[in-house]
């Protein structure tokens, strides 16, 4: 007589409503939960590295057993500067001007810890996104109606109206 298995449940480490969305379209059941790590830098530690560090440190931080926790972080750079999630329409846009006509590097990380065995998985992926030179006033725009406020970069790729800000996504 065959044994039934029970599938590991999901748990996203995140309070991300972007992580969330993005997990929802896989039309798997999940739960949501807030990770406890603080989002600090090390000094000269390169963003991809910060990145990769942050998502698995999101995902252990996750106590839930039979479980597969996923944790993600995004680092975004211009010239090796972090560029942090902005909070006000002021320094967005200050970012945003920062970025006329230059490479941002976006580090994206996703870690996955499976609770059972601490078997994990990593991957960092680096996308590159050229931006235009826009007018200010563009720019302002751009960022009351988005509201990339939440956002490392003031960037949000997960519009199709972000695509305007760039001349080239490379993914």
């Amino acid at each position: 007589m065959a044994h039934a298995t029970t599938l590991p449940r999901i748990v996203l480490a995140s309070t991300s409503r972007y992580r969330r969305e993005l997990l929802a379209r896989l039309g798997l059941p999940f739960v949501a939960e807030a990770p406890s790590v603080p989002e600090a830098e090390i000094a000269g530690e390169p963003p991809g590295t910060m990145a990769a560090r942050l998502a698995l440190a999101k995902a252990r931080s996750i106590r839930a057993p039979h479980a597969l926790v996923i944790g993600s972080d995004q680092v975004a750079s211009l010239d090796g500067r972090i560029l942090r999630k902005p909070g006000t329409e002021d320094v967005a846009v200050a970012q945003l001007l920062d970025c006329q006509g230059r490479v941002v590097l976006f580090h994206t990380a996703v870690a996955v810890v499976a609770t059972d065995s601490a078997r994990v998985l990593e991957h960092v992926d680096r996308t590159e996104v050229r931006f235009r030179r826009l007018e200010r006033a563009s720019l302002e725009h751009y960022v009351r109606l988005e509201q990339p406020l939440d956002c490392a970069g003031s960037f949000k790729s997960e519009d199709r109206k972000s695509t305007r800000l760039n001349s080239s996504h490379e993914r």
